[in-house]
């Protein structure tokens, strides 16, 4: 039975969902996991089984409803199948003219990478070390919260690799610092250009740091290869939204689509599964952050902000940071910026030397 990939929209419901394409309430629920039919979310993803006489379509296909500025490209990044596999497939003469709501079947190889989002709740790799006391404390909520959430888990036998489900507080909150320790976390957007991406990489590497890299899903589509030379060296990812709003000033829904395209990105390129958010320009309220609490996220922001995106000269730079290094600190640089490259040796250096490790900000948020 062929599968409908739609994007939930204001006003939706699952029965005119079902009516619209001519499937079912029920099997809706079914394939994608839904605890609560009339708790549905503008700008989720969800798969809709539809029959095959009536799309006309090779049984079991995937069948993507086009979203604005979409293209052949980005679909075809989002999928992970090629631009002609998806042309020839739909007969379509001119590639630069699709359309919002037009439906594209994909190739059979396709790699779906929206997941049905349960609100509320974080999906977690467990790391080697964990317990669900330091989990809990990591991300502001109850150890009863992670047992409720992971029936038949052994608190007592956590095992690394392993997924586990965590509840988000209801009124989510802003992480700026680390717990107190001698470690800290460099961090470093992506928005624009690869630039520096390999010097950086490569000082990280002879450095023996991990970091924590925030992309925007306009980078990923326009640097597949280089998203996933930062996972290969070990880094973290975390999500940037998509193309870089003031994520304030756009209705929550939109949120909600530039969150989960990014995040579907991130799966398919890297083959990790991020939970960490940046917000654009460090914009946020309440609405934002209980937002991207539902779809699963822990928003980021930074206890030291390099100001390297004015390019203020090396020592600047290198001095606003090693001077004001404390224990836990997250520390904010972006990955174009000309003179980034030139000062992170030295602000590793002069770092290391007031007695400070590094690592992923999800390793300095446990305590």
């Amino acid at each position: 039975m062929p599968q409908i990939i739609y994007t939930i929209q204001p006003g939706d419901t699952l029965g005119n969902i079902a009516l619209l394409y001519g499937s079912n309430v029920e099997a809706i629920v079914d394939i994608n996991n839904i605890t609560n039919p009339n708790l549905i979310y503008p700008g989720a993803t969800i798969l809709i089984p539809v029959e095959e006489e009536d799309t006309e379509v090779p049984p079991g296909s995937l069948i993507y409803t086009v979203q604005p500025d979409d293209t052949i490209y980005i679909i075809s990044r989002l999928f992970k199948v090629s631009m002609q596999s998806i042309i020839e497939l739909n007969n379509i003469d001119n590639p630069s003219i699709i359309y919002p709501g037009m439906k594209i079947v994909l190739p059979r190889d396709a790699v779906n990478p929206f997941q049905p989002i349960e609100p509320g709740l974080i999906r977690y790799t467990i790391l080697a070390g964990d317990t669900i006391y330091w989990i809990a404390r990591r991300f502001g909520t109850s150890v009863d919260s992670i047992l409720n959430a992971n029936p038949g888990i052994d608190p007592n036998m956590l095992i690394p690799g392993e997924d586990i489900f965590i509840t988000i507080p209801e009124n989510a909150v802003a992480i700026y610092k680390g717990f107190p320790k001698n470690m800290v976390a460099l961090t470093f957007d992506a928005t624009y250009g690869n630039n520096q991406t390999h010097t950086l990489l490569r000082i990280l590497r002879d450095n023996d740091v991990k970091a924590t890299f925030f992309l925007s899903g306009i980078w990923l589509i326009n640097y597949p290869e280089l998203v996933r030379d930062i996972a290969a060296e070990g880094h973290e990812i975390g999500n940037h939204s998509y193309t870089h709003p003031h994520m304030t000033l756009i209705p929550l829904e939109e949120v909600a689509n530039q969150v989960i395209r990014t995040g579907a990105l991130i799966r398919n390129i890297s083959g990790l599964d991020p939970y960490l958010f940046r917000p654009p320009y460090g914009e946020y309220n309440q609405a934002l952050l209980n937002t991207l609490a539902s779809l699963g996220y822990v928003t980021v922001m930074w206890t030291i902000d390099s100001l390297d995106w004015q390019n203020p000269g090396v020592e600047q730079i290198t001095s606003r940071i090693a001077d004001s290094v404390e224990p836990g600190a997250i520390i904010l640089l972006h990955q174009s910026s000309a003179q980034t490259a030139e000062a992170l040796p030295e602000i590793i250096a002069r770092i290391k030397e007031k007695g400070f490790s590094f690592s992923t900000i999800t390793q300095v948020l446990d305590a």
